[in-house]
Formats: C-alpha cells, structure tokens, sequence
C-alpha cells in the first residue's frame, strides 16, 4: 500500500490535468482539419450536417435557426428567433465549430449567448397603480352645495336636493361650541365646511369621543330618514357634536321630506330599501361579523308592550329574558275556522302595513299564507337566502337568535334569544337588503304565522309605494339604542373609479370594511392587492399608530364602512369580549401583510406578463367582453355560468334580458336611473354576476365595463388577433376601465393539441392574465348559422346542458375555480432524479379526479410540471421517461465535459435535452398556468418565471452549481441557478398567486445524521480507498451531488416547516430516501414509488379535505346555506411583534364608568320613544307555555290538513 503526502496529491492531480489538456488539444486540432482544412465540398454546412457525428442533434438545430432567419414572425409559435450558440453539442469538436464560424464570419464575428428577441409586452397605464387628484369644487357652486348633494346622492333620489339655498343654514363656531346638543330634534343633515369636529356619546353620565369629522365629512343616520318619513319625531338622547377648531358647520334640515314622500311615495321605495341596506351592510354586518356582538344590536322586546311586562325582567347582565317573559299560547275554540284566521292577517297587516281594510282585501287575500310551527320548531334558517317572507305573528310567539358559522371552529356565540309576540311582523330586514337573514327564527311555542312571500311583497309595494316605509320602520323598531347610537359614528364612503380610500402616509386613524365595488393597495409602481366586499383595510396601521404604509385606490365606483378608531376603543369598553374578536381580525390582516412582505412584488409597472391570479379573488361582477366579431360570446357566457352555478348563485345579464325586464329605452341612455338601481339592486341580491357585452361599442357595454370588477377579454386563438384590436374601441370609450383587471381568455377547438401564438395576442394590448380554454364544439354550432340569435342559444343551453353535472377536470370549471378563488395549485419540488415520483403522483391525483389548475415547480418538479401544464391530458409518463433516459446516458456528459471554471459541464448537452423535450414552446402557451423558481445570482433574490421560453427557465431552475454553468437570462442578463437554493417547495408562492388548496410533494434529500467526522480537511484519494479496500470499515461521507442537493434543502428548511403546518397545504413525501439525486436510470422504480404512496395520500387528502371535495363534485356536496365572505386560513405562528399588537388591540381603554350591558338601565337612546298607537291586546296569557286547558277564545289553531292548499309547510316559508 502506497501512502501519499499532501504534496503528491498535488503532484498527481497536476499530472492528469496536463494529460487530459494534450489529449483535448489533439482531438481539437483533428476536428479543426477534417472540418475546416479539407471540406468535402462548398457547402461546409451540408458536409458537416451529414456527418454521423452531427445527426443527432445539428441538422433540427440548424434548420431551426435557418427558418427563423427567414422568417422571424411565426404565427404559430411567436416571434421567437432560435439563438446562435456559442457551444456545439458535438462534445470534443466545440472547438472545430467555432473555428470554422471565425473562418466564414470573420468580419462580423463577436461572443454571443442565447437570446430571445421578442419586443417588450404593453405595460399597465399609469392610472392602474396612482389614485386621481381629489375631486374639486366647481366654481359656480358653493361648497355647501357641494358636500351636501355628495352625501344626498347616496339615497339615488330622482331631484337634486338642496335645491335652493334657502334650505341650508350656514354657521361659524368657536372651538368647544355645541353644535348638537343632547334634546335636539333629529331631522338635520350637518357637513363641515371648514375645521372639524368631534363626536361624542354619553354614557353613565360621562362622554366619551368617538368620531372626529374632518372637512367635508357628514355627521347625519340615514335611519332618521325612516323617521322622517313615518312623520314620528326623535331626539337626541346620548349623542352630541362640538367643534374641535373653529369651524363653519352647513346645516340641511330634512323635515320637507316627508312632504315630497307624500307627493310621490314611488319615488321613495328604493332610497328606503338603501337605508335598510346600509344598516345592514355598514352597521349590522360590521358589528356581528367583524367585533362579534349579536344580542347587543336588537331589543328583546318592541318598546310598545305593556310597562309590566316590558320591565318583568330587567336585571342581569346579557338581558336574557326569563320562561316568564316568554310569550304564552293562544289557545282557540275549535269553531273558528280557517277563514277567520286570514280575516284576522288582513286585519292587522293592514294596519301595520298602512293599508285600509278594503284595500287590505283586495291586495292580500291571495298573497297570506297560513304556517303552524311548533315549539321549537325553526321556520327560517340563519344565513338562508331561499324564498324570504315577511312574517306576521297570529297566536304564540317566535324567537329570534343567532348561531356560530358552522365553517368557523373559533367563533362562539353565547345562546341568546329575542322575543316576537303578536300582531308583530318580522322579516323586514331580509326582505329589503335583499341578503340571507341575518337571524334565526324558530318558533317560542304552538305558533300561527302568515307569510307573504318575497314575491308578493315586490307586487305589492309596485302597487302601493307605501308599503315599503312600514316594513322599514318596523327594522327599526327592533333596533337597540347601542345600535343607533353607532350609526351616527360609523360613516358610509362612496368613491368613483380612481378615488383613494387614503394615501400613503396618512394618518391611520379608522379602518375600512368594503361593502361593495373593488379597491387596490399600491406601493409607487406596485399592485399589493386588491380587495373586494366584505374585506377589511388598514386595521394594523390604526393598531400600530403608524401612517399607512400603502395608498389605496377605488377600482370601480366603491362603497366602504369607516369604522373610527374611537368608536373602537367605545365598544371594547362597552363589550369587553370585543377585543378577542379584534384579535382575530388582527391575525388575518397581520398574515397577509407578512406574506405580501416576504414576497417578491406581485405586480409591477415593469410586469410584462405577470398573471396574478393572487388579485383575482372575491370577484362579485364579471364583464365578458369580445375581442372580435366571431367569438361566441353568448355561448361562453352560458357555459362559464354553467361552471360556476354548481358552487354559486350566478346571474347572466346581457342587453336582451335587462330590456325585456326595464324596456328598450333604459339602454338608449348612459345613466338610466332606473338601469342603475335595477342593476345595483342584482348586485346586492346574487354573489356573482355576469354582464356579457354587445359586439359593438354601445351604452350596455360601457355599463358593463363601469360595473365590473375584472373584465375578461375572450378571443379564437386559432386566429391571429386583429390589427386594431377589437376591443380597444370599447376601451377607450370607458375611462374607469382604465384601472379594471383585463384578463385575456383564449378559446381553443376540443381537438387543439396545443396553444399557439398567445405572445402575439399579448403584444397588442395590456392585459393583467391570460388563459387557455377548450371550447366545446355546441358552442360554434350557432355561431357557423347565418342569424346569430341570443334567445335560441340560452334556449338550448337550458334543454341541453345546464341540467348536466359539472366536470370539475374542464378548462370552464378550472376557469370558474380561478374566478372565484377556488383555485387547486400542485407544487413540486426539486429532488434530481427522486423527482420521477412527482409523475406517479399526478397519475395518483389523476385516478382520483383531482382537479388541479395552478402548476409550479423548481429544479426537477419545475420539468415535469411543464409537462404536465403542457397538457394535462397527455401522457407525462412516456415523455418523462424519454428525457430520464437521455440524462441516464454517460457518453451525453462525457462529450459535454468541460475546464471547470463555472461548471463541470458546459450546459449545451443539457439544454439540448430539454429542447428535444419543449421544442419552443413558450410559458404562456401552456394550458394550465404555470410558474418555475429560479435563484438570481446577480441580485440575490428568487424568481418566479412566469413567461418565456420553457426549456430555457426550466433549464435554470434546474441549474444546479457545480454541474451546470448559470445561465444567463435574455431579458436582462442576469445569472439564474438551481430555484432550489431558495425555494425548494414553493407553496407559498403558489398560495400568493391565488391558490385555496395547495397540494405540495417534496422529493428533496432527507436530514442523515449518521456521518463520518473526518476532521478539518478531506482526501478524495482517501474516500475512494476506502469505498475500494474490503477490509476497511465503511464510512459515511457525502459526495458532491449529495452535498449540493444538501445545500438547496438546508436553505429553504424554515420555509419547509411553513409549508408543513400551513392549514391550506397538504404535504405529500414519497418514500424515496433509497434513492439518489444522480439515479436518472431508475426512472421506474421511483414513478411506481410515488404512485403507490400517491393512492394512498390522495385518498386520505379527498376524504379529509371538505373544500376539495366541494370542487370535486360540487353538484353533491354543494353547501345550500348561503357563505358569508371571509378570508381564512390565518397562519398559526406568530412572533413577538404579533403578539404585540394582540395585546394593544385588546386592551380597553382606561375609563372610569364600566359598560352595563342592560340597555333597560342605559340613558343610551338617543332616539325618543316612538309614540305608537297601541295595539290592541286580546291575547291571554297563561303561566304555562304548554297547558292545553289555557284559555278558550273565538278561533283555533288550524292542522296542517286544515290549511289551504297555497300554505307553507311548518318548517320553512318556502315549502
């Protein structure tokens, strides 16, 4: 046995680099003469092509190059120009190639790398990321005028109030002057002109600052509208206003509303049904919802009940009313019959209705559905949106209370229960806003109810105006003072396209819940996000005390609740319990802006084809736009609604349906008024709606580009896209597009083997996505006839296919998925030749019908990703094996060795692999969407590629140091290696850019602990002699590949534990630790690996998951309870600054008075007692609930058989 010195090795290791150079040499100058020096003929080209050297791989090379030399438009593939290289893929005859190149170029010869010469993409206008300058004052309009008609217009009045300047008073005030004081009458409307002013609420003899109002800002309750109208005058009783500076205060008294109600009561139903919206929606919505109080916004009984039975139990702290308090049975003698239980409906919703006797007669006596409900029995499901009623207590009692979102394991609600007795109506609240009822209703005891559905309440208020008003005024009957109280300080922002809900540095002193419309938080020239109904803004900033770090903007016109950071901190000091629910909302917004923090820029100005499909989440209207004259467009329209009403309930409005509902001449006009209510009124009604466009610029489209949240642009990718693109002229007569989504939607035939050209579609024009989809050939049949007719499409698309069941696997379902954020991403991590299982485990989500629609990868999973976004239909398996086995050939890596300067290997083999694999087929022509990681050498950051060549970013994710030299990216030249370095399982980029449920497999080397500790320095000699030597006990020492597969996974190990616990992915690890990164020959063994634990873990995953097995089959699993919006899956770690800002958001304010709860004890009203007729009382009541020996009078409660045949079943008003 020979043993070496340190030195020899240099010795020996300096001897075999010379030899192999004078070997290489050699070889080169061989290549160089029979290549250069004695050409067989003129044409070098042909020779060298013919040669069997070069058969391989030269002559596709070549004639790639040569075509594109010819042509450099190809309308098939794009205006992809095929690189010159500066390597061959001929191993030893690199040098002879580059020889012979300087002998016929030498004039113009110079170093050249791979590029991509493909113009630079549109980029987003200006308007998309900066807010418009505030709105000014005209000059011929004083700024009374101004701010008061601002504020009025949200009630959609017909006239322009105030119409005369006689009706506004304008005052000057001296800071800590009154402005409202605690008696004043509540029928004034005050806006501040100059200065501000403060709000204050009274209570337990203290006042307490909730809202400061700023210029221009209104201190008015629309309910005191109700009140107005109903001509009952109230006062203030706890609430009052005084300036904080000196200020002048415009004040607009009301009073001659009623006057104009009276005149013309039509005019006046819909600004009622937007005052019971508004409570909802600003008030109701965003107590319960977002700070968690339920009992505390309704009284337990309505205020005219008789004194000794209103105060019988006013003790206690939550207000519960006792079995004493509840409302006895009426018990009837079994002569009445049913006709005298209908008389007694129309009797008394006459009066309570407004209606005369005879009118009542004549209007309900078809409309009056008698309900028996038993005790306990539920009449109307909370959250349930199907067939509401307004409801009318005839004997016993209902109760109303609310449950915990069956969705939500954290929230609980205490039981609580509020009491409705007869000849008191309930229902109002549903019936106006519109919205799935907000309280469950179930019966207290025996009870008789009569119902009068939806439907006929709209007939009826067409018929009599009037009727609208009660049904309002009795929503407000129910309301507790608490609640009135707030309204005042909760403030109701309207913003056009183009406004800032604030800008970046303000002062953070509210935060925002948007009630409708769209909104987007920018940075400079940075989309973050975008916000929808029912999301909150700005809730860290007014924790953390800060200016607003980002400005945000209004997308389309936008109506949001500001809820000040006093009115807060008054609630949590009135209800302690507030701060947990605080703190969860706190979470949330705190998550988000982490991840927005950790991750790279989802839209910039510099994006040129970034689809962030992050952004495209709680959608509610969708314009549908086509791009020329020969797209189907109705017929995608009823396919797409199709996909989408198996999970949701969708409404399709096109020119035709909206005329036959409001007439012809409500689409001649560009602001009907009577389009502009109908359609808002849609809006509030259906969660997602779908406006299809006309094929020229008429008014129709420009509303529905004005009402749209994103705007799908839908194009025939098998034809080239117009010159002067279609739609640009519909664009351009719409400025408030300007700032919409415009997300490109190619259509494909069934049989189109694969996407073609997209780049060519996204140079003509900006838009924010694109995506591929196959349309059925019934959707041509009609479009190839001469007369294209909308009502025969829908016609057929209602015989034919709407009662079919949805393929969630179809490119409209994947569509739809996106659409509504329901989207499935699979991610699949880098792991070298262990990445072979990634393959049997799409075959495993395949066998199971999981529908996945968002693909990315890095290093290996970022190649079988491509091929399976390539087309998911295709076999991935045999195209992967081709590829495993080409990288399984060693005379491949011995021509394409190389002086390691950068790399072992020169990368041309390796390219010429995945060229072989791709072709030029580019990322946007993909079917699914798709994203690979890449770590940036030269800025040290990560990438995420989402568009350009895929064997070329495929090759860089896959570019593993030491192997392969960086290579170099076409669009800025920046180095790009192995994404594994920094992101080896990418869930987390796949969950920003849109993904409900990531599905994540991680085929990375496994933690070894078992190592051999050779001290400071290693001898590869000595490795090798151990490996050889029988004798020698083996050790466990990595290698180079093993380390550099090492290197990616120890990086990114905090973010693998992240994607481990994350609630929205499921984690899926193969067993493949046997195998090693360098086993490509094994391509077999380690897919059937992954597919038999891919069975096993997808089972599990579908079973497990309830969202997945939604999207799976919707028609089945559909949840038929209305959903509430709200964002979830709040990461479960949290850091010290979080908890933090838990604890400052939970703290009540320091404060003398504690709250009392009961509002029996409270001087809180600031409303008077409404001075109600008394109803009349001839209900007896008996101590028990359910003695049947009560009480005998004139009627009886009827048996089901006994009902008339139009009457509801017991437990729902609908059945």
């Amino acid at each position: 046995m020979v043993f070496f010195n340190p030195e020899s090795y240099v010795d020996v290791a300096a001897a075999v680099i010379v030899a192999s150079l004078v070997v290489g040499f050699v070889s080169y100058l061989c290549g160089f003469w029979n290549a250069v020096i004695k050409p067989i003929d003129k044409t070098t080209t042909s020779s060298t092509d013919s040669s069997p050297l070069h058969s391989s791989g030269s002559p596709r090379t070549q004639s790639k190059y040569q075509s594109s030399k010819d042509d450099t438009t190809d309308d098939t593939v794009g205006p992809l120009v095929a690189p010159r290289r500066r390597h061959s893929t001929g191993g030893p005859f690199q040098f002879a190639k580059v020889a012979k190149d300087f002998i016929k170029n030498r004039g113009g010869y110079r170093r050249q790398f791979s590029e991509v010469s493909r113009e630079s993409l549109p980029k987003p206008p200006t308007e998309y990321f900066e807010p418009s300058d505030l709105p000014e004052i005209p000059q011929n309009l004083n700024p009374e005028f101004f701010y008061l008609r601002h504020n009025i217009k949200v009630l959609e009045l017909n006239s322009d109030w105030p119409s005369e300047s006689g009706d506004i008073e304008v005052c000057d005030y001296d800071a800590g002057d009154f402005v409202v004081r605690i008696g004043d009458p509540d029928n004034t409307m005050y806006v501040v002109i100059e200065g501000a002013l403060n709000m204050f609420i009274l209570h337990d003899g203290k006042e307490y600052l909730v809202r400061r109002l700023e210029k221009g800002q209104t201190f008015f309750s629309y309910l005191s509208l109700i009140d107005i109208l109903m001509n009952k005058p109230s006062f203030f009783r706890t609430v009052s206003l005084r300036a904080a500076q000196k200020s002048r205060v415009a004040k607009y008294c009301l009073k001659h509303f009623y006057d104009e109600y009276q005149q013309n009561p039509a005019h006046w139903a819909r600004p009622v049904q937007i005052v019971i919206t508004k409570l909802l929606h600003v008030t109701m919505t965003t107590l319960h919802q977002y700070l968690g109080l339920g009992e505390e916004l309704i009284k337990k009984r309505l205020d005219d009940r008789p004194l000794d039975e209103k105060h019988r139990n006013i003790s206690g702290h939550s207000m519960r009313l006792t079995g004493r308090s509840r409302p006895r049975q009426r018990r009837l003698s079994s002569s009445d019959a049913t006709n005298e239980f209908i008389a007694t409906a129309i009797k008394w919703y006459s009066e309570l209705l407004g209606l005369t006797y005879a009118d009542g007669q004549v209007l309900l006596t078809d409309k009056i559905h008698l309900v028996s409900v038993d005790d306990g029995q539920v009449l109307v499901e909370q959250r349930c949106d199907d067939d509401p009623s307004l409801i009318l207590v005839l004997t016993g009692g209902l109760i109303l209370t609310q449950l915990a979102d069956p969705e939500d394991e954290d929230e609980v609600i205490e039981p609580w229960q509020a009491y409705v007795h007869h000849k008191e109506i309930i229902g109002g609240l549903q019936l106006l806003s519109n919205e799935p009822a907000f309280f469950q209703i179930k019966g207290a005891c025996q009870t008789t109810v009569a119902l009068i559905k939806k439907v006929d309440v709209d007939r009826l208020v067409n018929i009599k105006p009037t009727i609208a008003l009660p049904i309002a005024y009795s929503v407000l009957r129910r309301l507790s003072s608490f609640t009135r109280a707030v309204d005042f300080a909760m403030d109701w922002v309207m913003l056009d396209s183009g406004q800032a809900v604030y800008r970046q540095g303000d002062l953070a002193d509210s935060l925002f819940v948007v009630l409708s419309g769209r909104t987007r938080s920018v940075d400079k020239k940075t989309a973050i996000a975008e916000y929808g109904r029912g999301d909150v803004l700005g809730m860290v900033e007014v924790i953390q005390k800060r200016p607003r770090s980002t400005t945000v903007l209004a997308v389309r016109f936008s109506q949001l609740a500001r809820v000040p950071e006093g009115l807060l901190n008054f609630i949590k000091m009135q209800y302690p319990q507030v701060g947990f629910r605080l703190v969860r909302l706190l979470g949330l917004s705190y998550n988000d802006t982490r991840r927005d923090q950790m991750l790279p820029p989802v839209f910039t100005s510099d994006s040129q084809a970034a689809d962030s499909i992050a952004q495209i989440k709680n959608l509610h209207t969708v314009a549908i736009l086509p791009a020329s004259s020969d797209v189907p467009i109705t017929a995608f329209t009823c396919e797409l609604y199709h996909a989408l009403s198996a999970s949701f309930r969708v409404l399709r409005l096109s020119a035709r349906q909206v005329a036959i509902h409001l007439g012809e001449n409500c689409l001649e006009k560009l602001a009907d008024f009577r389009l502009m209510h109908w359609l808002n009124a849609q809006e509030d009604t259906f969660p997602l709606v779908l406006y299809e466009c006309d094929y020229t610029a008429t008014n129709w489209t420009r509303r529905c580009l004005r009402q749209a949240d994103t705007i799908l642009v839908i194009g025939r990718g098998d034809k080239k896209p117009q010159k002067q693109a279609f739609f640009e002229e519909h664009m351009k007569m719409n400025q408030d597009g300007i700032r919409t989504r415009k997300e490109l939607i190619l259509l494909w035939k069934e049989n189109a083997s694969c996407p073609r050209g997209t780049y060519e579609w996204l140079k003509g024009s900006w838009f924010s996505g694109h995506y591929h989809v196959r349309a059925p050939d019934r959707m041509f049949v009609h479009l190839e006839k001469d007369e294209y007719d909308e009502s025969t499409i829908v016609t057929y698309y209602e015989d034919n296919v709407f009662g079919e069941r949805v393929n969630c696997n179809s490119d409209f379902a994947r569509l739809g998925r996106i659409l509504t954020g329901n989207a499935v991403g699979l991610v699949l991590g880098g792991g070298g030749a262990r990445g072979a299982s990634h393959v049997g485990i799409i075959q495993a989500l395949q066998q199971y019908n999981v529908p996945i629609d968002i693909v990315g990868g890095t290093s290996i999973g970022s190649m079988i990703g491509g091929l399976f976004a390539e087309d998911p239909y295709q076999d991935v398996e045999r195209r992967a094996r081709s590829w495993f086995v080409m990288m399984s050939s060693l005379w491949r890596k011995i021509w394409d060795l190389t002086y390691a300067h950068s790399a072992m290997f020169t990368g041309a083999g390796f390219n010429k692999t995945l060229q072989d694999l791709f072709g030029t087929k580019n990322i946007e022509d993909l079917w699914l969407p798709y994203f690979c990681i890449t770590t940036d050498i030269t800025s040290s950051e990560m990438r995420i590629q989402r568009s350009g060549p895929l064997w070329m970013y495929a090759r860089a994710s896959m570019s593993l140091a030491g192997y392969l030299p960086p290579l170099c990216d076409p669009v800025d030249g920046h180095l790009l290696l192995d994404g594994g370095y920094v992101n080896n399982v990418p869930a987390d980029v796949m969950r920003s850019m849109g993904a409900r449920a990531v599905i994540a497999v991680d085929v990375g080397s496994a933690t070894e602990n078992n190592l051999f500790n050779y001290g400071d320095s290693l001898s590869g000699f000595w490795v090798l002699w151990r490996r050889l030597n029988p004798w020698a006990a083996p050790v466990r020492i990595l290698g180079m590949e093993e380390i550099q597969s090492r290197l990616a996974f120890v990086s990114c190990v905090r973010q693998l534990e992240l994607v481990k616990k994350a609630p929205y992915s499921y984690y899926m690890r193969p067993p493949i630790e046997a195998f090693k990164t360098l086993d490509f020959a094994k391509f077999d063994t380690i897919r059937e690996v992954g597919f038999r634990y891919g069975i096993h873990a997808v089972d599990e995953m579908v079973e497990k998951n309830h969202n997945l097995r939604i999207l799976m089959m919707p028609d089945h699993v559909r949840n038929t309870v209305a959903q509430r919006h709200r964002r979830q899956d709040m990461s479960r770690s949290r850091n010290s600054s979080f908890t933090d800002l838990a604890a400052q958001v939970s703290r009540i304010p320091s404060m003398k008075h504690q709250p009392n709860r009961d509002d029996h004890q409270q001087p809180f009203n600031e409303i008077a007692e409404w001075e109600d007729d008394q109803v009349e009382d001839d209900i007896e009541f008996e101590e028990d609930c359910d003695d049947s020996e009560g009480q005998i009078t004139r009627s009886v409660t009827p048996r089901v058989d006994m009902m008339p045949r139009n009457s509801a079943a017991p437990r729902s008003p609908t059945a």
